[in-house]
């Protein structure tokens, strides 16, 4: 497994790869890289850096932290050490043509048998890894199915645990690496409000306690400027799924109503009697090597329950995205002090990002388990009044319109962000999807006062329209019980209606099966990918696929829809039996349409989450672009399955609102591409 082998499989002169240095170093560090390969079918080539070089093997299905996971590894050629800063497209038609990503990196050492090549010879490597995504011991054990066939898995380490990728499920690229501070400058609540929901902050319960960090360091562990030992919460903090943390929390004690007392708390210090004290954590500052500060506040709190070990004197303070008026109402009842609303997309102790909303509660005998499961079903009283709950929307499946709401009720505010400010559009269904159906395009007589409505010149003609224009959770709720099924925004807001905010194309199957839909996804992600967007995926709810690329503001929607046509025609010349770009159904036989042509003034395209008007109500769902690696089929994801689904998997669609792409960059590095 020489460098001669990486050397002779390329021609340097056609692919980006480093070619390596004439006389390669001898000296063996402790780097590895993890690239995430879009080939033929994407697979992650995991790097080990030993001898002046990296020696490389083929992860297929990925990783997993569940021990009884066991991967296949093959043993590929060396790879020179330029390769752990490579990331770029390799032209068709070259050894390992495709997009190569840096996926992790870090640093790592052997472990048991410190000797490489004793260790190689032996068939069994054992290594620690430290990077953003993998951590802890993993093994790999040569098996006797081919030359070059290992096992690669999760040593039952403090990292181990359920099957999942990464090692906290959430995104570490904003933390900064640093040692584990010794001050920190506490984040406070800079400002007091009145009740309110936003989409984009969360809500906790306010605790009455003593406020503190706690940390981890190595097996030391401490709560910051207490004399007196807590031993059950310092029992929780040795268990954290981390080397080294910080964490911030209130030590509490709860008098015999079950609520959080200072009082209470004061006097069994001062008593001596620590037994049943509990420390509740609700941010996250440091994981191991990481300053979590700068990551987003709703990354901060996935990470913190992923590193919080269950059961414990250490708890996760819980939240409620979106609705902060349903936990007011709920912590008003329970008789606690108040709610902080925190920014969700804001850095640890950023400016104006926290917030406290006070509450005069008055109930004897709720605790805070009371409250939290109460936060989770209340739902603030709106401005719409529900009709025909019981009339059946789906027949085959019995689904009704009570059904339907209470999936918005429950997605609202997430799909809020994808529908704010924009001009939307019913389909309307009555008397469900066997029925008669409408669109309404024009703002309906009867409209309320309070739903917000934007007047539309018609480029067809001088005429003014009135457009509904959605702002709130109370106008999905009022749409929806109006018997539109589905929404329709446009893909531009007000105030710059002629700019739309992202880029679609639209995979439609046709006749085709979904497999070439999967394979068509694939092509498109890879080329944009390699051009540097980050496209964003999901169900179209129907029987095709959605790739959105948000873009910086100020394009027209002529130069998104050229964009698009460009990235189909890329994607239809690579693969001419499936795809194509035809436009008249007729023509285009069993091949996957590339629908670019979405991309223009008034065109609406469905946001993620919302139901379709199809048997088995389905819903648009956001996809991670490893999935379509796997067996799936839009009618997965439907109305019973997506409460579950967002449970594991949060939000995949978010990013889609946060990186625009420069468009002109983009055609450039399209146009490089499609040129080699």
């Amino acid at each position: 497994m020489s460098l001669d082998d990486y050397r002779r499989k390329r021609d340097f002169a056609k692919t980006p790869e480093p070619a390596p240095a004439a006389r390669p170093g001898s000296a063996s560090g402790r780097r590895f890289v993890i690239h995430r390969h879009e080939a033929r079918a994407v697979h992650y080539d995991l790097r080990l850096e030993h001898g002046g070089a990296l020696c490389s093997w083929a992860v297929p299905r990925g990783f997993s932290f569940d021990p009884k996971d066991k991967r296949l590894a093959v043993r590929t050629e060396d790879h020179p050490i330029e390769y752990l800063e490579f990331t770029g497209v390799i032209p068709r038609g070259q050894y390992g043509a495709g997009t190569m990503l840096i996926w992790d990196r870090g640093t790592f050492d052997l472990v048991v048998e410190n000797d490489w090549d004793t260790a190689v010879a032996k068939g069994e490597l054992k290594f620690v890894l430290r990077g953003r995504k993998l951590r802890g011991e993993w093994h790999m054990v040569k098996t006797k199915q081919a030359p070059n066939s290992w096992l690669l898995f999760k040593s039952g380490d403090r990292y181990a645990g359920p099957p999942r990728d990464t090692v906290l499920g959430v995104p570490l690229d904003a933390a900064i690496a640093a040692d584990l501070p010794r001050a920190v400058t506490v984040a406070r609540a800079d400002a007091v409000s009145a009740p309110f929901s936003a989409p984009d902050w969360l809500f906790e319960m306010k605790f009455l306690g003593r406020r503190i960090l706690a940390e981890k360091r190595g097996d030391a562990v401490r709560l910051r400027g207490m004399r007196k030992e807590v031993p059950p919460v310092l029992d929780g903090l040795r268990r954290l799924v981390a080397t080294d943390a910080l964490l911030d929390g209130v030590l509490v004690a709860t008098d015999e109503a079950g609520r959080p007392s200072r009082e209470e708390l004061e006097r069994r210090l001062r008593a001596g009697a620590v037994e049943e004290l509990q420390y509740y954590a609700f941010d996250l500052l440091h994981f191991d090597e990481f300053d979590t500060r700068p990551m987003p506040q709703l990354w901060r709190k996935g990470a913190l329950r992923a590193v919080l070990a269950e059961p414990s004197a250490v708890l996760f303070v819980d939240h409620v995205t979106g609705s902060g008026e349903s936990l007011v109402e709920a912590v008003t009842q329970a008789g606690l002090p108040g709610v902080i609303a925190k920014r969700a997309h804001a850095a640890y102790g950023q400016p104006g990002a926290w917030c406290e909303v006070p509450v005069a509660g008055d109930a004897p005998d709720a605790d805070v388990a009371t409250a939290l499961n109460a936060s989770r079903r209340a739902r603030r009283p709106g401005r719409v009044r529900f009709s025909n709950l019981e009339k059946v929307y789906w027949p085959a499946e019995g689904y009704t319109k009570g059904d339907l709401i209470r999936h918005y009720e429950q997605v609202a505010d997430l799909l809020l962000p994808y529908l704010m400010d924009r001009p939307v559009h019913m389909l309307r269904y009555p008397d469900g999807i066997e029925g008669k159906s409408f669109y309404q395009r024009q703002a309906p007589e009867g409209l309320p006062e309070w739903f917000p409505t934007e007047t539309v010149v018609s480029r067809s003609s001088d005429e003014t329209h009135r457009h509904m224009v959605c702002t709130s959770r109370d106008a999905i709720l009022w749409l929806v019980n109006m018997g539109s099924i589905d929404l329709h925004p446009w893909m531009s807001r007000v105030g710059s209606l002629e700019s739309p905010d992202y880029v679609v194309i639209d995979l439609d199957p046709g006749s085709a099966p979904f497999r070439d839909v999967v394979r068509v996804a694939r092509v498109v992600g890879r080329i944009l990918r390699g051009i540097g967007a980050q496209p964003a995926l999901k169900t179209s709810g129907k029987s095709g696929l959605h790739i959105h690329v948000a873009l910086r503001r100020g394009y027209s929607y002529e130069q998104g829809r050229m964009f698009a046509e460009g990235v189909a025609r890329a994607v239809c010349r690579e693969l001419p039996e499936i795809a194509t770009v035809e436009r008249n159904v007729g023509s285009r036989g069993s091949r996957v349409y590339l629908d670019f042509m979405q991309n223009r003034t008034g065109q609406t395209v469905v946001p993620p989450y919302v139901v379709r008007p199809v048997r088995g109500a389905q819903v648009s769902a956001p996809l991670a672009w490893d999935e379509l690696e796997l067996a799936i089929e839009p009618s997965q994801f439907t109305i019973q399955t997506l409460p579950e689904r967002l449970a594991r998997h949060g939000d995949l669609f978010r990013p889609s609102l946060d990186t625009g792409l420069d468009l002109l960059d983009a055609v450039n590095a399209l146009q490089e591409l499609l040129r080699s």
